[in-house]
């Protein structure tokens, strides 16, 4: 996949043209489940004389670290940050306490058959849950 496409205007000038949104939001959700490998990784560290520096990390070890960090989330979990909703909006929509889908996304508890149901709604149309939210 392309970053940038090459545009011509009158006159033969080449422009470049951003992706949109859509695309940079594929692409930021492929690096959080370690689908892709970044271009760039950096490490902040905090030197003994209170200055810090960055190090650069390397981006397949990053790649790595992300895919196990995706693997081990809940799928209650998955589903919210697909979404791009915080713990408290995805609470909300789902008419839940905050306590409880943290639980779910801790695995300390499982959501029931009906919940469940309204996460796999939520995931394939948020605005129906949204509209009957509001």
């Amino acid at each position: 996949m392309k970053s940038i496409q090459a545009t011509t205007k009158a006159g033969g000038r080449m422009h470049r043209r951003a992706p949109a949104a859509a695309e940079l939001k594929a692409r930021k959700e492929a690096l959080a489940r370690g689908e892709r490998t970044p271009s760039r990784v950096f490490r902040i560290e905090k030197r003994s004389d209170g200055t810090f520096s960055r190090v650069a990390v390397d981006p397949e070890s990053q790649r790595r670290k992300s895919a196990k960090a995706w693997e081990a989330k809940s799928e209650v979990a998955k589903v919210r940050q697909s979404l791009d909703l915080t713990q408290e909006a995805f609470a909300g929509l789902l008419g839940i306490g905050l306590s409880t889908l943290r639980s779910w996304e801790q695995n300390k508890r499982e959501p029931s058959g009906a919940a469940r149901m309204l996460i796999a709604i939520a995931l394939k149309h948020p605005e129906v849950l949204q509209e009957a939210v509001a």
